[in-house]
């Protein structure tokens, strides 16, 4: 068949259509009515899953796995004050101790435990978030 001749290529597709077989002469017939509802359905499935299964996780305290809340939720970073041995209170930036904070870590118990490790004159930690509300006070003594 030459590569412009049109009428050519409509007898060899009306030829197999009325034969039932596809154009290269195989003889598998055509997918049926059914055959294709099934596949929409299992393609709808698969992308109702892909869909769902993130938008479930969504929903939990934290980011989950599989879940979008690193995109869809925002969480501000803890905040933290120490209690010194003569009563005062400090603030402590978090940002000065950790490098690269990351909001699905839970810095609550390492940060307050690094302070108190690292600084005599603390008695106590008050760490604190503003999204989600959450806040802590740790003892250095039980550390």
């Amino acid at each position: 068949m030459a590569l412009g001749d049109v009428g050519e290529f409509a007898r060899v597709t009306a030829a197999s259509v009325a034969a039932g077989t596809d154009m290269a002469g195989t003889g598998a017939s055509p997918p049926t009515r059914s055959r294709l509802a099934l596949r929409g359905i299992a393609v709808s499935l698969a992308a109702g899953a892909m869909l769902l299964g993130p938008l479930l996780a969504t929903g939990g305290e934290g980011p989950q796995r599989f879940g979008w809340n690193m995109y869809a939720r925002y969480v501000s970073l803890p905040e933290a004050e120490v209690t010194t041995v003569d009563g005062e209170k400090e603030q402590v930036s978090l940002r000065d101790l950790v490098s690269g904070l990351r909001i699905e870590i839970d810095y609550f118990a390492p940060s307050a435990e690094f302070l108190c490790r690292t600084r005599e004159d603390v008695l106590s930690v008050r760490v604190w978030n503003e999204t989600p509300a959450r806040e802590e006070v740790f003892a250095c003594s039980g550390f």
